[in-house]
């Protein structure tokens, strides 16, 4: 039998992943030899890694509210 829990916790980490991969951009970003093109490359992917997150966030709402246990 599977545990109720395994679609929160998956798409839990599916929201977690673009948030590490941002703060290791962050990280990146505070290095002061990145030059002007590399960080406006970085800034760049940091804009399309909210919007990845921001919709995994959404996901992981929806399940936990699907979710038996949670309720």
């Amino acid at each position: 039998m599977s545990n109720p829990l395994d679609p929160v916790r998956i798409a839990f980490d599916k929201a977690v992943g673009p948030y590490q991969k941002r703060q290791n951009w962050i990280t990146v970003l505070k290095d002061e030899d990145v030059g002007k093109e590399r960080r406006a490359e970085i800034v760049k992917e940091l804009a399309e890694l909210d919007e990845e997150w921001v919709k995994a966030l959404v996901g992981l709402k929806k399940v936990m509210e699907e979710c038996s246990v949670l309720r």
